[in-house]
């Protein structure tokens, strides 16, 4: 079968893309740190393209919630707090366990297809194209929760957009991430609402706890 999810980004997409990966991996190695200013020109020098994409990137960091502009003074690092980051992934599981729930239910045979299809994709991937590949699972079940307005919602708060950050920190191996997938899938494809839904927000929370602890060392680090 055709996935509908493995075409191929536009370039100046994949680029931006590229670049947000990039920052988010320095944040995740620590060599950029909370409070840290992110010099625009200086950055596209080093990844050695224009200005514009990697303002485009920075500007979507932003919005996550990951950086943040002040103004007449540049682009920084933002210096969450355990607190600010147990938010972010707790609203982040309640949304996508609802999702799961109604998903386990509404979900049609084309769209467990779809999902088995990205899953077998994620099997045999970098680990670049797992974090693309893990956002398009995620938004596959939002779709198949069949609710607009829930999956607005979703996209509005960029929710899949810190899987990068995550994987990138999470003491899970690539491999028990898949799995974790897999399980979800696999609770999708038996109908198992409640199993469904608890799963999901275990795995959605138990990215968040990591990250916090990860921050946390960092500063305490410093």
């Amino acid at each position: 079968m055709k996935s509908k999810t493995g075409h191929r980004l536009p370039a100046k997409e994949t680029l931006r893309s590229n670049i947000k990966d990039y920052i988010q991996k320095q944040i995740a190695d620590g060599i950029y740190l909370p409070g840290e200013r992110i010099v625009e020109t200086r950055l596209a020098k080093e990844l050695e393209v224009s200005q514009a994409p990697v303002r485009e990137a920075m500007l979507e960091l932003s919005a996550m919630g990951l950086l943040e502009e002040r103004p007449y003074s540049g682009t920084y690092v933002r210096n969450l707090s355990h607190a600010e980051i147990e938010d972010i992934f707790d609203i982040r599981a309640f949304v996508e366990e609802y999702a799961a729930k109604r998903a386990a239910k509404r979900a049609t045979p084309e769209q467990l297809a779809e999902m088995e299809f990205v899953l077998k994709e994620m099997d045999q991937k970098s680990f670049s194209e797992f974090v693309q590949l893990d956002m398009d699972f995620h938004s596959l079940v939002m779709d198949a929760a069949g609710s607009p307005a829930l999956k607005r919602a979703w996209k509005i708060l960029r929710m899949a957009e810190w899987t990068y950050l995550c994987a990138a920190v999470t003491a899970f191996s690539m491999e028990e991430l898949i799995a974790q997938h897999w399980k979800i899938y696999q609770y999708l494809k038996d109908r198992s609402e409640t199993s469904a839904g608890a799963y999901m927000f275990l795995h959605i929370k138990g990215f968040g706890e990591e990250l916090a602890r990860h921050f946390e060392m960092q500063k305490q680090g410093e």
